[in-house]
């Protein structure tokens, strides 16, 4: 096998591979064999049938299969012999495939580049959490009060109004075909909440407890549920109750019975300390994200259009927007474009920044144990048990394990460099 690796970039390769004719034809010929015991053609025993009518049954299939392994097998042995981590399926151009004259091809990759990470011995970052303002508490400890809120009935009146909580029975409908997930027997709502897409809570003023009525709504194209994106759900109806919110009032039984605190101000100083902690988490998450920056500001290079592609579908699929079209919308196909592109420079960012974190800890000789590998496995297992058995088989292939490897070797060089850089207070004007 003659194997040539044409340099198309930093992180591009050529690669051109080609194989003799008696390679190829003792692979068919093997091929052929094979079939001979297996054929069943009307008119010849199992394993008697000629070579020349099996390829005139099968010829074109034997031929396409042997070529299919060829190819699959002397590009992991070219990639193996060069020393070549392709990080994605390579770009496949056949060049000669007559048996006759050998197979040639080439199979354009790309890998990972290979450079020296630099300027990590200076890096000088802020760090600093805002102070938790009275009105910062205020507002967390309205948001629980809000979440106890309890529904007593209207007795004055029995027309719905806007700010009423409202049980409601209903069924959504499109053509004619109840809509899987859009009814329920018993159901609150707040009218004027946006709980639902309008005109829904606006079509519940006014109606009389006990009333039906069918309430048409119109969801975007873009809506995550493919059963109503861009539908008309003729909603069914009834008020079964109208009633208000009574919230519970603000003092120390309310410490007591919902904070679990002596009093007001024990309750307080509790949500205070919660606030506080968040804000020390958001300020370490801001203060590497700083850092990442700068590193990826000191070591441009280019970055695999593949590994920007993968990360590119995982962030589209997570926000929901992987393979949602405009529907002839020109202002959503506009907004979708603009997600889309910003989605996009965010995965280069971030592949960029893997990619800086694992040459450092390359270069720094910072690896994961087998215990924190095990012990990383456990938590994800732990956090998705519906998913656990399959998870389990998953981790225990050990390009699996490698993957979650990578992943703590990178975290690990990223504390390594926080605990290197120079941090800087960063004050908060009051």
């Amino acid at each position: 096998m003659e194997i040539t690796v044409e340099d198309l970039s930093p992180i591009k390769k050529k690669l051109g591979i080609a194989l003799p004719p008696e390679e190829v034809q003792a692979k068919i010929d093997a091929a052929y064999r094979g079939l001979s015991q297996r054929a069943r053609i009307k008119g010849f025993r199992p394993g008697k049938v000629p070579r020349q009518v099996l390829e005139r049954y099968y010829g074109s299939q034997v031929e396409s299969e042997v070529i299919g392994e060829l190819i699959q097998h002397s590009y992991a042995h070219a990639l193996e012999e060069r020393q070549l981590k392709a990080v994605a399926r390579p770009e496949i151009v056949a060049e000669e495939v007559r048996p006759a004259e050998g197979l040639r091809y080439s199979a354009t990759i790309e890998i990972k580049p290979e450079v020296q990470v630099s300027g990590y011995d200076t890096l000088v970052v802020e760090r600093g959490a805002a102070p938790v303002s009275e009105e910062a508490i205020d507002a967390q400890l309205e948001r629980f009060r809000q979440s106890l809120a309890q529904m007593v009935p209207v007795v004055d009146r029995d027309t719905v109004e806007q700010g009423d909580l409202v049980e409601l029975a209903y069924t959504g409908v499109v053509d004619g075909r109840a809509v899987a997930g859009a009814a329920a027997q018993s159901r609150v709502v707040e009218v004027g909440s946006e709980t639902f897409p309008p005109p829904f809570e606006e079509k519940l003023i006014g109606l009389k407890r006990g009333e039906s009525a069918h309430i048409p709504v119109r969801y975007p194209e873009h809506h995550h549920s493919p059963a109503v994106a861009g539908k008309t759900v003729t909603f069914r109806v009834e008020v079964k109750e109208i009633g208000r919110k009574e919230l519970p009032a603000i003092d120390d039984e309310f410490a007591k019975d919902h904070g679990e605190c002596g009093s007001l101000v024990e309750l307080r100083e509790k949500i205070k300390q919660g606030l506080a902690a968040g804000a020390e988490r958001e300020a370490d998450e801001q203060m590497r994200v700083a850092l990442i920056k700068q590193l990826v500001e000191r070591n441009p290079f280019d970055v695999p259009e593949a590994l920007i592609g993968q990360r590119f579908d995982a962030m589209a699929r997570e926000i929901g927007v992987h393979n949602v079209q405009g529907g002839g919308n020109a202002e959503l196909e506009a907004k979708l474009d603009e997600i889309r592109t910003e989605l996009r420079v965010r995965a280069r960012e971030a592949v960029h920044s893997s990619l800086v974190l694992e040459r450092i800890a390359l270069q720094e000789n910072i690896a994961a144990s087998e215990t924190e590998i095990d012990e990383r496995i456990a938590e994800v297992l732990k956090a998705a048990p519906r998913e656990r058995d399959r998870l389990a088989d998953l981790y225990r292939h050990p390009e699996a394990r490698r993957e979650i490897a990578e992943r703590l070797a990178q975290e690990k060089a990223l504390t390594w460099l926080v605990g290197r850089a120079t941090v800087t207070a960063l004050s908060h004007q009051t």
